[in-house]
């Protein structure tokens, strides 16, 4: 071994990027979190031109049909009612737990509130049930994509500015390799939307299925958070995310 070699393996390990005497390889996150911009982006024009379309085909299903109409504010006060309450769980839960654990514990009570409230929409709207089930689902779906149009708008800008919150924000999107994808997140803000309006149809016809309809609700929230937080911690390297 030469001289130069001996004294590189004597001299202590020191990045050139960050100072630490830990070895380990840093990643290029621009391209990752220019990507996962890009991904949030298009999801949200997706999931938009989907609401879009499905008002579309409901107005002209149902123009002259009266009370159905009339099934998408509910709907949508629905999903209000319903958020409220997830929030105040995640809010007291976040108190004794972790906020991960908040975030499902608030997911859970959403959903099991969820068929509750179907079915006072199933009782206080008329008209034909899959109109009644249609228009309640795009009711329930209109806020949710406002609300995550808005979110996924203000975390663009947040992966762009050069705060604490930014540099946080990069490592995250680095360090699971943009996952969940926001692609993902946009199926499952449709299905939930789906979800409900399948229960104030099946309210509607049979108000008993009701008491099946909660536990069964939890159980599939508490199984997409799991799924959900499993691909998002299933990776270790960066590798292209709601």
């Amino acid at each position: 071994m030469s001289t130069a070699d001996e004294n590189a393996a004597t001299e202590p390990y020191v990045c050139e990027h960050c100072d630490d005497s830990v070895p380990h390889q840093h990643v290029d996150e621009q391209p990752l979190v220019e990507a996962y911009r890009r991904d949030l982006l298009r999801s949200t024009l997706a999931v938009c031109g989907v609401g879009v379309a499905a008002l579309a085909v409901v107005s002209l299903l149902t123009w002259r049909t009266w009370g159905a109409p009339t099934a998408g504010f509910h709907g949508a006060a629905a999903w209000l009612v319903a958020t409220g309450i997830g929030l105040v769980v995640f809010l007291v839960m976040r108190r004794s737990a972790t906020a991960t654990t908040g975030v499902i514990g608030g997911a859970i009570a959403t959903a099991a509130v969820s068929p509750i409230l179907a079915l006072l929409v199933a009782w206080l709207v008329p008209g034909p049930i899959g109109l009644r089930g249609l228009t309640a689902a795009l009711g329930w779906l209109v806020p949710s994509l406002l609300v995550t149009s808005v979110r996924s708008g203000r975390l663009r800008d947040t992966l762009k500015a050069h705060t604490r919150a930014g540099e946080a924000a990069r490592s995250a999107v680095v360090r699971t390799g943009g996952r969940p994808s926001p692609y993902v997140e946009a199926a499952w803000l449709v299905a939930t939307a789906v979800v409900f309006g399948l229960c104030v149809a099946l309210t509607a016809i049979m108000p008993i299925a009701t008491g099946v309809l909660v536990p069964l609700n939890a159980a599939l929230a508490m199984l997409s958070r799991r799924l959900q937080a499993r691909a998002a911690g299933n990776t270790d390297t960066p590798a292209p995310r709601s």
